[in-house]
């Protein structure tokens, strides 16, 4: 390809001395110079093409694309609003605005995006696995499989399609349907790091020889990109782990939580030690008796937190299967909102609630409010959101919510940590891929929480993972006390409760109740020196 650069140069350099006045050509010269990589040439050309005619569409769309591609959100966003301004059926500049405002962190405004490409461009596949994506993001995750099988029915090779709709029929409990979309990315894209690492992670029986073979190689290759290498590692740990091949497995979490390490980072202790040093020396128990009118008298709320990997998910598949309940799973938006609150400023996060008045404290619940009910039947009495790490806005969701109720889930450190370990977490939840930083994090965790318990406003009921696994009844019964419901049997069959369910723990909670995954630790211990040394204490 490098060796037609020159004579596709030519040829356009050519076109814009015969026709100087002509934005076409010098946005077709930007487009070749873009084609080789060559961006900030690509974006001069189309700045020539502009000022040749301000009202060339085209070329404002292209020198919007390649801005995004340079890193220039700003600029990209302002070219492409022009573009739309002057032809606004333009599907693709739609899409490629709605990805700058997905990376803003504006996502009603980048659904709307999706929806319009979608609608002015019936055949364009990829608006609608963008809108897909948003929308299962959202929690809505009926809509995005409905949108996923359109983008693939008009496009049946679209692996970003294939792909989503595996991700979401899982979060449906349809293990056997999104296996056959992982395979169908893996025949178009051996190479896919997510769909292999999926596949591994999902199939029940003997995985095909190809995709054990090429997942081996990959992860015994220098060349391989780390965070390639982590997607794969932690799906075929989990393959092994199935199989009770404890080794396989170890030897599997081991590559893929130190290629992830590699890409990531480390976590910062000193940051996480301050954090928590500020929680704790800001909000006690005088702290929120100042502040007694702030908020909604609502006692919807339900904050389920811990670790993640605590049993979070199964506390909240309990009580969902109640029919006065609703289970949200897990929504961004009291970290959102607070984060809302010191924007702008160099406030650290952990200082939202400081920031709030009356009046924003209600404000905000009246937003939080929106969200926790999106999808929720009409006349819930509770509505719980088990977003595990919400244990840090405790403090914010007391202000806007005095009348919520808190959950705090644990389990015993050593499972809990190695089961953290053996899962592909965002690559920002740095504390994930080493035993130490998770025995560190857990201790910093443990002392924020018994901080809450003493100036925390709001009731805490405390769940051991242990203690559900052994008598679900009794801990059923205490939850549904704690939150001021009957007893309902149906919160015995969680199993069969058919929500989407988009964790983790996502298989574990379609079945009964079962304790294998009670100190397996114990298998690992000979293979995972660390995990022992890490917690010894």
């Amino acid at each position: 390809m490098r060796g037609a650069r020159i004579p596709a140069l030519t040829s356009a350099k050519r076109a814009c001395e015969l026709a100087p006045a002509d934005p076409r050509s010098w946005s077709d010269l930007g487009r070749v110079y873009a084609m080789f990589g060559e961006l900030p040439m690509a974006v001069n050309q189309f700045a020539e093409a502009i000022k040749a005619d301000q009202g060339h569409a085209d070329s404002w769309h292209n020198l919007g694309t390649a801005l995004k591609k340079l890193g220039d959100h700003r600029a990209a966003f302002s070219a492409l609003k022009t573009a739309l301004q002057l032809e606004p059926t333009r599907a693709e500049s739609y899409v490629n605005l709605g990805n700058l405002l997905i990376e803003a962190g504006q996502l009603e405004d980048a659904v709307e995006c999706f929806e319009r490409a979608a609608q002015h461009d019936p055949q364009l596949a990829a608006a609608r696995s963008h809108l897909a994506e948003q929308l299962s993001q959202r929690g809505d995750v009926h809509k995005a499989e409905t949108l996923f099988r359109q983008a693939v029915g008009l496009d049946p090779d679209q692996v970003q399609g294939w792909f989503g709709l595996g991700r979401t029929l899982e979060d449906l409990g349809d293990a056997d349907n999104a296996l056959a979309c992982y395979r169908q990315v893996l025949q178009r894209r051996p190479d896919h790091p997510q769909a292999l690492g999926q596949y591994l992670a999902l199939i029940r029986e003997a995985a095909a020889d190809e995709a054990l073979e090429y997942a081996r190689s990959t992860l015994s290759k220098a060349s391989v990109a780390d965070e390639a290498k982590a997607l794969i590692g932690y799906g075929l740990a989990k393959y092994h782990d199935r199989r009770n091949e404890f080794a396989a497995a170890a030897a599997a979490g081991i590559t893929a939580n130190e290629a992830r390490r590699r890409a990531a980072g480390p976590l910062n202790r000193e940051r996480l030690q301050a954090r928590i040093d500020g929680l704790i020396a800001t909000y006690d128990a005088e702290f929120f008796a100042t502040r007694r009118r702030f908020g909604a008298g609502t006692d919807q709320p339900i904050f389920i937190v811990g670790l993640p990997r605590s049993g979070t998910t199964l506390c909240e598949q309990i009580l969902s299967s109640h029919p006065q309940i609703h289970g949200a799973g897990e929504l961004p938006d009291l970290a959102r909102l607070a984060a809302r609150t010191v924007e702008g400023t160099e406030l650290p996060p952990w200082q939202a609630a400081l920031q709030l008045t009356e009046s924003k404290s209600l404000d905000f619940a009246t937003q939080y409010s929106k969200a926790l009910r999106n999808g929720a039947p009409k006349g819930c009495a509770r509505i719980s959101d088990k977003s595990p790490l919400n244990f840090f806005q405790l403090a914010f969701a007391a202000l806007l919510f005095p009348n919520a109720r808190v959950i705090h889930c644990k389990r015993d450190a050593r499972d809990n940590a190695f089961s953290i370990w053996l899962e592909n977490f965002n690559p920002d939840q740095g504390y994930a891929t080493d035993f130490h930083d998770l025995a560190f994090f857990h201790a910093e965790y443990q002392r924020l929480m018994a901080h809450w318990q003493r100036a925390l406003p709001l009731p805490i009921l405390e769940v051991q993972y242990e203690g559900t696994v052994s008598n679900v009844e009794a801990q059923a019964r205490r939850l549904l006390e704690f939150v001021d419901l009957p007893w309902d049997d149906r919160c015995l069959d969680f199993h069969r409760n058919e929500r989407a369910v988009q964790t983790p723990s996502r298989w574990q909670v379609r079945q009964p109740i079962y304790s294998k995954s009670v100190g397996k630790w114990r298998h690992y211990a000979p293979h995972l020196t660390e995990l022992l040394a890490a917690f010894r204490d």
